[in-house]
């Protein structure tokens, strides 16, 4: 079909050949050439600007859902002529819940310039930006090149981090389950305890002064936490993206406490600072929620198992 411009060209060139027929002189035929001769002209001038045409996408690596969150869109010929019009289908797919949105964006006498795309931030996940296609026209709007697009780009919508419905002591939680064992070749610990001496125990490991009180010869046999793996299970989001709110609130409380943990959902992730906590929503939100992945619970001091607002330790 048609387009617009194309149609209001043979309307003027109707017009012009028209004027051709009922003026009597040389201006109306070299009109005439002239109106005939546009559209080669231009598109000559304009295919170079059309066929070098690049369409590229730059966000933002995270956000916080609900924030305002652009998508930078690129437009870059490298030529000296403008661009009439282009046009851009981008589809943006939030690969945890799976919804998918296709939007199209037109620019105007387009150069080297840049664009901005508001992104949906109301759920939570990791969104894919895709340059679907795009068509650009040359300077008078008569003929179109149409490409797919290859463009593509990627934000974490993470969650805001949010206390559970029910608080929860996480010192006194950490402190109930944890397990002594030996350490393993002695040194310094600051658990510790006193048992008879046994041959291969070293000097150092004797408790002199306890020792002299008694018949026996006491050693510190120093102790190390038996399950020292603190597990972040992720049972249930829940509503408004809850259960993803309480875990970032948990890990970056543990983070703040220095204390090393693993976030369970279908993959492990291990976190030990605050940025590791972002990676970790970020990489569980890239695909849709499964049943949790199994992990050893024998080595675990204690495990929160968060269900929407509700957390629990096991």
């Amino acid at each position: 079909m048609p387009s617009f411009h194309f149609l209001l060209y043979l309307l003027a060139l109707a017009g012009i050949y028209l004027f051709r027929l009922s003026y009597i002189g040389w201006f109306g035929q070299y009109l005439l050439a002239a109106a005939a001769a546009l559209p080669p002209l231009l598109l000559l001038l304009s295919l170079p600007s059309m066929l070098s045409l690049r369409v590229s996408l730059h966000a933002r690596p995270y956000c916080t859902r609900g924030e305002s969150c652009r998508l930078a869109l690129s437009l870059d010929t490298g030529r000296l002529m403008p661009l009439n019009w282009v046009r851009v289908k981008i589809r943006t797919e939030n690969l945890f819940t799976g919804e998918t949105e296709l939007k199209t964006y037109t620019y105007r006498f387009v150069k080297d310039s840049d664009g901005y795309v508001p992104l949906n931030t109301k759920l939570c996940g990791m969104l894919l930006c895709r340059v679907e296609s795009w068509e650009c026209r040359d300077l008078l709007g008569l003929f179109t090149v149409k490409r797919r697009g290859k463009g593509a780009a990627r934000c974490a919508v993470l969650p805001a981090s949010a206390e559970p419905d029910t608080p929860v002591n996480i010192s006194a939680a950490l402190n109930a389950a944890v397990t002594l064992k030996p350490k393993y070749g002695g040194g310094y610990s600051e658990e510790h305890e006193l048992r008879e001496y046994r041959p291969g125990d070293t000097v150092n490991s004797i408790h002199w002064k306890l020792s002299s009180k008694t018949d026996q010869v006491i050693v510190r046999e120093p102790l190390v936490s038996a399950n020292n793996q603190v597990f972040l299970l992720l049972s249930r989001v829940g509503a408004e993206d809850r259960g993803l709110e309480c875990l970032y609130w948990l890990s970056l409380r543990l983070c703040s406490m220095e204390i090393p943990h693993i976030i369970v959902s279908d993959s492990q992730y291990e976190v030990s600072n605050e940025s590791q906590a972002a990676a970790a929503i970020a990489g569980l939100l890239e695909k849709p929620m499964g049943p949790p992945c199994g992990f050893d619970r024998s080595c675990a001091r204690c495990v929160f198992v968060i269900s929407a607002g509700e957390v629990s330790m096991q």
